[in-house]
């Protein structure tokens, strides 16, 4: 009875969540360094991870019985508990009942056949007469991890033999050679279209289709082609014609069906459409399986099975490609054919697709996709039912409980593959369990007897009322460097009238030459400006006196040993630094680029990056002098695409139009020479005129453009940062004061701070609203616009408690200064970009803005825990009162705000999932940010749950869990957008070097915890 009250406890549930945080997160590791299959055939997809998630949802049944949550006066508590076990109920449904998988469809071609996302191995066994005698197939995840962990007993005709996945080679071809113990091989090259070529490699027996056409070496099995050998030669036949021509002589002769054919080198046979041509053949040679380096990539992998039976073996290979459908491979032993099996599952739908045409949509002059779609027609003949729709990314065909989902698409553009899901009952429930998740947070926010709103310094005991930080941030105030160079510098109002023309760039947004020029300069030199000019007067001086500007110092290196090389002193080179321009030519860096290239993502040193940092920089200048960022006219020739002058003029269609783009740069020359902002006035507005009339797309309004220059112009969020931290601190320092004083009313100064932090909310929300007007979708789709959203959450909730304490004011001044500054670091793009296909959905601003207006929360928890941190330090017998009271105030509305910032992260994590499933046909897969959001949703349950905990009920304990607990948020957001592959990284698992302060930074905050556990702990002698 007592280990069974302990299955229904709250320390078991602690137990559980542990667990299953520590498994999540291990997991997230392992799949960034072997792929998603080890993550789920190691963690995921195991049984004893299943057994974690039924003991929790038992868990939480019998707190429900055992606590009576079902009473009235605990239903918000109720709908708690009942929420996750839906959720686990539901998640059990789809994992066992669900099905997931994909079907390709050509355009013009009808489908009903597709296949399964779970991949499955199997092994049959045949005699000599082909009849089955074993047989057996099981679901199972192939990684690079799996080598060695397959091993099946087989027992054929009273032997006993044993299979074995002995080898899994990655990004794997194959290669013959020449063995006296060999056996008779053949290759051929097939290809369709000439674009894409297959090589195919068949050992006496073995048979494969490749292209719609199945080949077999004298094999078993019935085959469209058959090859056979003598002791000399190779020979070839089939059923249907065969044209075969020589590469020498180009002579074409046909065959009819039957004929047998001698194979040699120089030949192509053509069977249908398919070309096949012989490449080697050995009557004793010996196939291997090798891996090729990652510049040339295969497509596929090669899973080495061996058949052992005392001291005889035989060998399988099979070739997975993944694109590709099931793969199987065979060896003979003792008379017997042994075959194994992997891929997907073949499923028929009692309906099909007919694809009419594939659509692919671009952000004019560029290749990157604006959205892409498929027409289809949905057939179910036993229905009588024939439904046209058009699926494109978040737009889902519905039917007899199938969603079929935009995935991708051929490179040809004339197929599509979509995702296709059949789990009603699992998505149901699931929802469901979202929904009553939901209820219970409005209902806890609301009810005037919850927690949130009853809870007080009572729930926690504390020493201080026995007998309770404050860190100092540096302002970073960075110099500028001046160079004096005898050089065009364009007079400012003139270079910004120009600035207001329209250009578009190279990813296919249209905006200001201003706008442009300001994300170059940033990109060149670091900086907004350069030598007090604005960027347009630098890129109009690069472009109209390259000449000169090409020994300006502008071109940024941090790097010590690059500023060596370069032969410059302090840490920018000119142009000229770097390339012998006017003697040899030669480029001082190309031997390290060349290197750097080279070399892998994962093997770059911090040097090679910085040398293709500089590389991009140089050639950014260069681009600038050669006026390939100048696409300010429309070409005529349907592409969307612009042009400069020069390219502009190839398609010209009249005269005028001709002379016009031959002198709009002597003309533009001339008038920035002289300072004429008339003639550059109306140069600009001849400019605009001629895109308005020759641009196939509709161009920014002028109040957008506007707007746009005046938002980079005003670059409010790069001026914040130092203003709250410089308000914040300030604030923060007099409230600290005022408590060691014993002073409880609140000073001049703190209110003057308080209203000018409100004056920064302001610009703060200003600023967010111009980006989203001129972005045209809401500044939440990067890591830049998500730490600006980040910021602005994090002040409103310092003004949401702010009438409690002015020192959750203080606080998320400081934070939020310290998010924006992040947001301006180096490894930040503030660039405007247009948005990829998936995030053109109202679900982007819903989940994101949630999910991050959580980290805000959050984020002043943390800072809250490390006020409280400092203020016990500064504790003495004089001031432990004064203190105490401070604290427990803090620590109250520590609890609100942790409170709330899980809600919001479980709310903005759930919306996440259904956002998926309305995208992807998925509602949860596992991603490292799906998987880092719930270990942090666990986390902060445990934090704002310690107070209930034995051991953990004291004040000082819930404080430091508070403090620490943000490193999950940290980990989330920085680590795997940065550190982990997976769909919502930025760095695809790149090895990334931890910053060194990070280090200082836990070891400040372990060594003031200490000095804190030691005040906070300590008695005074009676």
């Amino acid at each position: 009875m007592k280990h069974f009250k302990f299955l229904f406890s709250p320390v078991f549930m602690g137990v559980l969540f542990v667990l299953f945080a520590l498994a999540m997160a291990i997991a997230t590791f392992i799949e960034n360094d072997f792929g998603s299959s080890a993550a789920y055939s190691m963690v995921y997809g195991t049984r004893w991870f299943e057994l974690i998630l039924l003991l929790l949802a038992v868990n939480l049944t019998g707190r429900m019985i055992d606590l009576k949550l079902y009473r009235k006066d605990k239903i918000p508590v109720f709908l708690f508990h009942i929420s996750f076990v839906l959720m686990i109920a539901g998640a059990a449904i789809t994992r066992y009942f669900g099905w997931e998988g994909n079907i390709h469809i050509r355009e013009g071609q009808e489908q009903s056949q597709c296949f399964s996302n779970d991949k499955y191995i199997g092994y049959s066994v045949a005699d000599s007469e082909g009849n089955k005698v074993a047989d057996n197939s099981e679901k199972y995840s192939m990684s690079a991890a799996s080598a060695g962990n397959y091993k099946k007993k087989i027992n054929v005709a009273g032997n006993d033999y044993e299979l074995i996945l002995a080898r899994i080679i990655p990004n794997a071809t194959e290669t013959v050679s020449e063995s006296p113990n060999g056996e008779p091989v053949i290759s051929f090259m097939v290809t369709r279209d000439m674009r894409t070529m297959e090589t195919v490699t068949l050992k006496k027996g073995q048979a494969k289709t490749v292209e719609g056409i199945s080949m077999g070496f004298e094999s078993t099995d019935s085959t469209d082609i058959t090859i056979k050998s003598d002791t000399s030669s190779f020979y070839l036949s089939s059923d249907e014609l065969i044209t075969e021509v020589s590469m020498m002589t180009k002579e074409s002769k046909e065959f009819t069906p039957g004929t047998s054919l001698p194979l040699r080198n120089m030949q192509v046979l053509s069977v249908r459409d398919v070309k096949i041509v012989p490449q080697q053949m050995m009557l004793s040679g010996l196939v291997k399986a090798v891996s090729l380096d990652a510049e040339h990539n295969t497509g596929q992998t090669a899973f080495i099975f061996h058949v052992f039976r005392g001291t005889q073996s035989g060998t399988i290979s099979l070739w997975d490609k993944s694109s590709g459908g099931p793969v199987n491979g065979s060896c003979m032993m003792d008379d017997h054919k042994f075959e194994v099996s992997y891929g997907s599952m073949m499923t028929t739908l009692p309906f099909s697709l007919k694809l009419n045409d594939f659509i692919l949509e671009r952000y004019p002059g560029s290749t990157s996709p604006s959205g892409y779609k498929s027409d289809v027609v949905l057939y179910d003949r036993a229905e009588n039912v024939e439904m046209p729709f058009l699926i494109f990314m978040n737009n889902i065909l519905k039917y007899k409980g199938y969603r079929f989902y935009q995935s991708s698409f051929d490179q040809d553009e004339k197929g599509t593959v979509l995702s296709v899901n059949h789990d009603p009952a699992g998505m149901m429930i699931t929802y469901a369990g979202y929904g009553l998740l939901i209820l219970f947070i409005i209902l806890s926010l609301f009810i005037k007897n919850s927690l949130f709103r009853k809870i007080t310094p009572g729930h926690w005991s504390s020493d201080l009322r026995k007998v309770v930080t404050f860190l100092v941030l540096l302002l970073i105030v960075s110099g500028l460097n001046y160079a004096e160079a005898q050089k065009l510098i364009p007079d400012k109002s003139v270079a910004e009238e120009f600035g207001k023309v329209l250009v578009q760039d190279q990813k296919g947004r249209t905006k200001p030459l201003f706008t442009l020029s300001n994300d170059i300069l940033r990109k060149v030199t670091r900086e907004n400006k350069f030598e007090k000019l604005t960027s347009m007067q630098v890129f109009l001086g690069i472009f109209l006196d390259f000449n000169n500007w090409k020994n300006v110092p502008l071109i940024k290196i941090s790097n010590k040993d690059l500023q060596r090389l370069a032969g410059i002193r302090g840490d920018r080179a000119s142009f000229t630094d770097l390339v012998d321009i006017d003697g040899t030519g030669t480029y001082k860096l190309s031997e390290m680029v060349n290197i750097a290239y080279a070399k892998s993502p994962g093997e770059r040193s911090k040097t090679d990056k910085e040398v293709m940092k500089v590389d991009e920089r140089l050639n950014i200048v260069y681009m600038i002098y050669k006026g390939d960022f100048l696409k300010l006219f429309p070409v005529k020739d349907t592409t969307h695409m612009w042009g400069s002058p020069q390219e502009a003029l190839k398609t010209a269609i009249s005269k005028e139009d001709s002379l016009y783009l031959s002198s709009i740069v002597p003309l533009l020359t001339d008038a920035v020479q002289s300072a004429n902002l008339a003639a550059v006035r109306q140069i600009s507005e001849s400019v605009s005129g001629y895109q308005e009339r020759f641009s196939e797309y509709d161009l920014p309004s002028d109040l957008k453009t506007r707007a746009e220059l005046l938002y980079y112009k005003l670059n409010i969020f790069e001026k914040l940062f130092p203003f709250y931290a410089t308000i914040g601190l300030i604030m923060l320092i007099g409230l600290i004061i005022m408590v060691i004083r014993g002073r409880k009313e609140i000073t001049m100064v703190v209110r003057i701070m308080g209203w000018l932090l409100f004056a920064g909310f302001v610009a703060h929300t200003f600023g967010l609203g111009l980006r989203w007007y001129i972005a045209g979708h809401s500044p939440m789709s990067n890591g830049y616009e998500s730490m600006l959203f980040i910021s602005w959450v994090t002040l409103l909730a310092g003004f949401i408690f702010s009438r409690r304490s002015a020192f959750a004011l203080s606080a998320t001044g400081v934070l939020a200064s310290m998010t924006l500054m992040v947001a301006h670091l180096s490894f930040m793009d503030p660039e405007i970009t247009n948005l990829v296909p998936v995030l053109k959905s109202y679900w982007l601003t819903l989940h994101v803005s949630v999910i991050t207006g959580s980290y805000g929360f959050l984020g002043l928890g943390a800072i809250l825990g490390l006020i409280i941190m400092v203020l016990i330090a500064l504790s003495n017998d004089q001031n432990r009162s004064r203190i105490s009271a401070t604290v427990d105030e803090l620590t109250v509305i520590n609890f609100k705000t942790l409170t709330l910032g899980l809600y919001f992260l479980t709310i903005g994590t759930f919306l996440g999932a259904i956002w998926a499933n309305e995208s992807w046909g998925r509602y949860w897969g596992w991603d490292p940010k799906e998987t880092w959001s719930l270990i942090t949703i666990i986390i902060y349950s445990i934090v704002v749950h310690s107070r209930a905990i034995p051991g953990m009920k004291d004040i000082f304990t819930f404080n430091l869990l508070a403090l620490f607990a943000f490193s999950s948020v940290l980990m989330t957001y920085f680590g795997v957008n940065y550190y982990l592959s997976g769909l919502h990284s930025y760095a695809s698992g790149d090895p990334v070097p931890v910053p060194g302060f990070v280090y200082v930074t836990v070891i400040a905050l372990a060594a003031l915890s200490f000095v804190s556990y030691i005040k906070y702990t300590y008695k005074k002698n009676v």
